[in-house]
């Protein structure tokens, strides 16, 4: 993805972000290379051409933070969010290729023609045209950031737990004993993202029960 939309996504992990550890043994996430064990992978979506990096603009962005997961073994939300971070990006990918300055003419003309495809492609997907340009509009207005896999480990291991802790009890939230939380890599992933930004709205999957809850 950092290839294909250079100008609107990020990616890095708490490890390279915040110093923590990976999770995990040798045996766990071989796909993440460079060490032994899990990385906990971090995607930030904004208009980076708009707001640079760093910029009053992109200081200003209201923020939205979503977490695909925190049980390992609730599998539904790693999926979810990496699609709807996938419509985000092609709406607003596709709604700013027509508007990019070209050279010649026949740029132009190719820039047109594929502006129409992958218009065409959204609207096979159920994408209107209205509901594309609303789906641009909120890459091109906030900064959203996904934790696909908080507990990378447990997701890996089909496992609730990350290492036998449950991250989602692992904040320092009605704790008395201040040893008694951030154990978990995940647990302290989220909180660093946290300290370093100010979401106005977040939301995590999990799985078992249909039911949407709201605090």
């Amino acid at each position: 993805w950092k290839e294909k939309y250079p100008t609107m996504v990020r990616v890095t992990t708490s490890q390279e972000a915040y110093g923590l550890p990976r999770t995990g043994t040798a045996k766990d996430c071989p796909h993440d290379l460079g060490g032994d064990g899990c990385l906990h992978y971090i995607m930030t979506i904004q208009d980076y051409v708009a707001h640079p990096e760093n910029s009053d603009s992109s200081n200003r962005l209201p923020e939205i933070f979503l977490s695909g997961e925190v049980h390992g073994n609730e599998r539904v939300g790693p999926t979810s969010v990496m699609e709807a971070a996938t419509l985000l990006l092609e709406a607003a990918s596709c709604e700013a290729t027509s508007n990019k300055k070209t050279a010649t003419h026949d740029a132009f003309t190719s820039e047109i023609r594929a502006a129409k495809s992958c218009r065409q492609k959204l609207i096979e997907k159920g994408v209107s045209d209205k509901h594309r340009q609303w789906l641009a509009r909120l890459v091109s207005t906030r900064r959203v950031v996904i934790i696909p896999t908080a507990n990378a480990l447990g997701y890996f291991r089909n496992k609730r737990e990350e290492d036998g802790i449950d991250p989602n009890r692992d904040f320092p939230f009605d704790v008395l004993d201040p040893k008694a939380c951030m154990q978990t890599i995940a647990g302290r992933t989220i909180n660093e993202v946290y300290r370093e930004h100010m979401f106005q709205l977040s939301l995590t999957f999990h799985g078992g029960t249909e039911v949407i809850g709201y605090e």
